[in-house]
């Protein structure tokens, strides 16, 4: 009987260059691998590449959520391609530091001359990985949670590692700003953002954030997906005559599996959200009706969104106050409704942004 080993598969990259194919080939030869998305954004890189069956995308857990949830095997591969081997490795002492303490190997950047890192004491582990993988093994430093320094004068100060200008810096999902130096550190003070240095800063992005916790929130920074991928259309099998469900997604893109979940239509809100919950439900078969006003941080690029669509374009700054009207107006304060047909929500959306309304993009 094989030994039974969990992989958590985090992020597109890893996907997209071919590397979770090549190494769920490779370990199933010797393990019986149950492998499972640890995050959200590679959800897409698992369907266009026709590996749903193989990885299990139905949970949103965070990398160390989906360890602790295969603490039961009798090792777990975290696997990962981070912008360099040194973020990568970075990236998997946080993950460490947050989960339990169970035998960890981690594979960063297995299609590039990569490396094995072995952590709580899963050396005898990572040399059988890294002999059926032919990688080296790195030792690995000591596992460690995201680093907070307060200073007597009470604010919080937190370091961004392996920054690059010119990357958008996400908190909790939405952007606050752009980095113009690799030298990236936020600043709160009574769980708000005061300042970040190194960053032209986003005031509005700030605004929306309101307070969080700087030791807990996830940041990211960069492109959503960096690696060049093919999109898979999705196809629905909608009732003809039958009442459309349709869900509001304002400024949470990244839940629009979720969100989405048994919807026929979605209606986004900020330009961002558009492309990013219009790229996801393309490969559901879902068409979007955005509300946009043009303020683009391009935080996924090369996006698709389903033929059926339709964007408007507003006034500049007006496209959260549109889509709180369609809230309030459509979605009568919720977050779904139902509709008799595409066409109806839209002209209803139309007419709401009316006074503001710059164009209208149909696909």
């Amino acid at each position: 009987m094989k030994p039974k080993i969990g992989v958590v598969i985090h992020g597109p990259e890893v996907i997209d260059s071919g590397g979770a194919r090549m190494v769920l080939d490779a370990l199933s030869e010797h393990y019986d691998a149950i492998a499972m998305l640890g995050g959200t954004m590679g959800r897409t890189a698992v369907l266009d590449h026709f590996l749903e069956d193989r990885i299990d995308i139905s949970k949103r857990m965070g990398p160390s959520e989906t360890v602790n949830s295969l603490s039961w095997t009798d090792a777990v591969i975290l696997l990962n391609r981070g912008k360099s081997i040194e973020s990568g490795i970075a990236f998997g002492r946080i993950v460490l530091s947050r989960s339990k303490r169970v035998p960890v190997v981690q594979v960063e950047h297995p299609m590039e001359n990569g490396v094995v890192i072995p952590w709580n004491d899963a050396l005898a582990w990572a040399e059988s990985i890294a002999d059926i993988l032919n990688l080296q093994v790195k030792p690995a430093p000591p596992a460690q949670n995201i680093q907070v320094v307060r200073t007597e004068n009470g604010l919080a100060h937190r370091r961004i590692h392996d920054v690059r200008s010119g990357e958008t810096i996400r908190v909790g999902g939405i952007v606050v700003g752009t980095a113009i130096s690799d030298d990236v550190e936020i600043i709160v003070d009574d769980g708000r953002i005061v300042d970040i240095t190194g960053v032209r800063v986003k005031e509005h992005g700030i605004e929306k954030l309101g307070r969080i916790n700087i030791e807990k929130v996830v940041i990211r920074t960069g492109s959503i997906r960096r690696t060049n991928h093919a999109p898979r259309i999705g196809v629905t099998d909608r009732q003809v005559g039958s009442q459309l469900r349709v869900v509001l997604i304002d400024h949470n893109a990244e839940s629009s599996f979720e969100l989405a979940a048994d919807a026929d239509l979605a209606v986004t809100v900020g330009d961002d959200t558009t492309a990013i919950a219009g790229d996801i439900l393309y490969r559901l078969g879902i068409p979007v009706i955005g509300i946009t006003d043009m303020d683009l941080d391009y935080v996924l690029r090369d996006t698709s969104i389903l033929p059926g669509s339709a964007v408007l374009r507003v006034e500049p700054g007006y496209d959260d106050i549109v889509g709180n009207m369609v809230h309030d107006m459509i979605f009568g304060g919720k977050n779904y409704t139902m509709v008799q047909s595409i066409e109806s929500i839209r002209e209803q959306v139309v007419e709401i942004a009316r006074e503001r309304l710059i164009e209208v993009m149909s696909y």
